[in-house]
């Protein structure tokens, strides 16, 4: 996720003189953009994982839990440590008093985000491309529920973002929240053929990704297909959007 830049900051004000800013995630992303070494150790964090998974023959179910879990971690901690930060300077309280609907405010920093995420999400599939040449359906299917489950992840970060005043406050809430929902999404013992774990499980994106991860690793999860990834995509992707939106009052009020 981007952090507020003074040039940021002043491009939003020009724009308010001349009425409301459009494009305020186009703003944000170019701030981040920017800062090319930040972007570059971004980029290049998650390949330091995916390159010695996908190089050697680690259990496919151990495999897809690590990389189900690093693809939480961008989304959740990018967000809400980032979006934390942006209070702690003030920029959250300049986009407040601008003309613009507070839940289009946090639509557009979460979509700028995300939009980093995704990118580093497309590097990660692929090297797995390259070095695992997995179905072209099931990849790409996966792919999509990737950049869903970004997107479910940055709305946690934002709520978390909403609660908080510091980044370590956030990073705690971000443990406490997170480590529950991958257990029960099944990562860490797999996902029960029955009982109420099996049905928590359909609700969170984590357990159809690393059933995905493990279709693209060429293991057999019990769980799982390129059609169910791609409904189950849709479905967080809106889910996601819906809870970014209904967050931006309380994400901007905060602190006032």
């Amino acid at each position: 996720m981007p952090e507020p830049a003074a040039t940021l900051d002043t491009s939003v004000t020009r724009q308010v003189g001349r009425g409301q800013p459009r494009s305020l995630w186009r703003l944000e992303l170019m701030a981040t953009l920017s800062r090319r070494r930040a972007l570059l150790i971004k980029m290049g964090f998650p390949l330091l994982l995916v390159i010695p998974l996908a190089a050697t023959n680690a259990p496919q179910f151990f495999a897809g839990m690590l990389l189900t879990i690093l693809i939480a971690m961008v989304g959740t901690v990018g967000t809400g440590v980032s979006v934390t930060r942006s209070r702690g300077t003030g920029w959250l309280d300049r986009l407040a008093v601008l003309p613009i609907p507070a839940w289009r405010i946090s639509l557009e920093i979460f979509f700028a985000g995300w939009m980093v995420d995704c990118l580093q999400a497309t590097l990660i599939f692929s090297i797995l491309e390259i070095t695992q040449r997995p179905d072209p359906v099931v990849i790409l299917s996966t792919w999509l529920l990737a950049l869903a489950t970004l997107a479910f992840s940055g709305s946690i970060g934002l709520a978390v973002a909403a609660l908080t005043d510091n980044a370590g406050e956030a990073m705690l809430f971000l443990a406490v929240i997170l480590a529950p929902l991958l257990f029960l999404s099944g990562l860490f013992t797999g996902v029960p053929a029955s009982g109420i774990r099996y049905w928590v499980a359909q609700l969170l994106p984590f357990s159809y990704l690393t059933d995905g991860f493990q279709l693209v690793l060429h293991g057999n999860p019990p769980y799982g297909s390129s059609l169910s990834f791609l409904i189950a995509a849709a479905a967080f992707l809106v889910v996601s959007v819906a809870g970014c939106a209904a967050l931006g009052r309380a994400l901007l009020s905060r602190g006032a």
